[in-house]
């Protein structure tokens, strides 16, 4: 990854991103998880080119109009 791609990356997960210590099971150890959430799918799925993790869409009950796309680093 080049430096500005880096940099771009950082910036998206600054405004877009989310960090948190999460656990899948319950006799895990928490670890940290960085997670961007956005409307626009191609945004993803490039950041998903340079750094990997998964994309998955996410319910949300009120807005059903509105599809969000969570990017799991």
């Amino acid at each position: 990854m080049e430096n500005w791609e880096a940099a771009y990356v950082a910036g998206i997960i600054d405004v877009e991103g989310t960090i948190t210590l999460t656990r899948m099971h319950e006799n895990e150890h928490r670890r940290p998880c960085i997670t961007i959430s956005s409307t626009d799918k191609e945004l993803l799925v490039y950041l998903q080119t340079l750094t990997g993790g998964t994309i998955n869409n996410k319910k949300i009950t009120n807005l059903k109009y509105i599809k969000i796309l969570l990017l799991y680093l």
